[in-house]
């Protein structure tokens, strides 16, 4: 189990191994950090001044809007996230996602799989229908760790009636679930088949030929993860907040200080589900508010935005929902799937 690995095990994705920095700080020492604003920016986010140096700013690739603004940290203008180059800062909030807080990004063209073991910074929504596995977003900068234990990477492909696909081939095969339709395919595929197989974690690479870089059009530098040993519902990934393997502080540095809200009845992935799940209803229910009787309740439309995000109570976290297109896109080849 990846909650298993102790957090004193050194495996983290490796600081400063730019040469070039981007225009953004390099602070070689805890000192040259507290004379500037970056001393309130970590403050905020991670609750402490990391420990061990060089510390390379350009190695984050979120930073919390809010905190950065309240440590007026200044020397970069924000670009358009379609229009970014390399070290650009970008607003990850734009007309097409719905954000729950806001974000801005750090540009990085490149992207490299974790290896297992590695500890990663995520971000994540508690959606109703992850009853297995916990979706999220790999987002080095949002001070929320996991342990992603043994994993398994998956491409991208540029059509984006393939996402997943190659996925959930390998995933269920000799699987020994029935696996039924989405969106409980997910939960059966992405967590209890792959908990079956013994992975802890899937990562998706990068979308095949999309630049600005990222795993799905319009959502420039996001990557997405499965984790696969928690359960998306929980805002803590487990039901019981108090044993949650996620993490906060620099590096991991103390259990994330996490509680579970009950999940809003509006709460959903998407309003509706693609046709004909959106005439015939999903199973389970995209959310509580298409619960019957009556049978009607079925065409009542979801809302993203009142879904919560895992947070830990130290401070403010950047986080995200996953955009209605893009989860829609992600249903509707899960139907053809099947």
């Amino acid at each position: 189990m990846a909650s298993a690995v102790s957090q004193n095990q050194v495996n983290y994705e490796r600081d400063c191994q730019s040469v070039a920095d981007f225009g953004w700080p390099r602070f070689q020492s805890g000192e040259e950090l507290l004379a500037s604003s970056w001393s309130s920016y970590f403050l905020d986010v991670y609750g402490e001044i990391p420990s061990k140096y060089p510390v390379c700013i350009y190695d984050l690739q979120v930073l919390d809007e809010n905190a950065f603004r309240k440590a007026n940290i200044t020397g970069h203008e924000v670009v358009t996230a379609t229009d970014v180059k390399e070290g650009d800062l970008f607003p990850i909030l734009d007309g097409r996602t719905m954000l729950t807080a806001q974000m801005l990004g750090i540009y990085h063209e490149s992207w490299k799989a974790l290896p297992d073991h590695a500890w990663a910074e995520v971000t994540h929504t508690a959606f109703p229908t992850e009853a297995e596995g916990f979706w999220a977003w790999r987002t080095r900068g949002s001070g929320i760790w996991y342990n992603i234990g043994k994993t398994k990477v998956f491409r991208t492909p540029a059509n984006p009636l393939l996402v997943h696909r190659e996925a959930i081939a390998f995933l269920s095969a000799n699987c020994s679930r029935n696996i039924k339709a989405w969106p409980q395919q997910e939960s059966d595929i992405f967590g209890f088949c792959a908990r079956e197989k013994g992975y802890d974690s899937i990562q998706f690479e990068p979308r095949v030929g999309q630049k600005p870089t990222g795993t799905f059009s319009g959502l420039t530098g996001l990557f997405e993860m499965v984790l696969v040993n928690m359960d998306g519902k929980h805002e803590c990934g487990v039901e019981d907040a108090s044993r949650t393997p996620l993490r906060e502080g620099w590096q991991a540095s103390r259990r994330c200080d996490c509680e579970n809200h009950e999940i809003a009845a509006s709460c959903g992935l998407i309003p509706r589900g693609p046709f004909p799940l959106s005439i015939a209803g999903t199973s389970p229910r995209l959310c509580k508010l298409q619960e019957g009787p009556p049978f009607w309740n079925r065409w009542k439309a979801c809302d993203s935005s009142t879904c919560r995000p895992t947070q830990c109570r130290m401070g403010r976290r950047p986080v995200q929902t996953m955009p209605v297109a893009i989860a829609g896109e992600a249903a509707r080849d899960a139907v053809v799937v099947l």
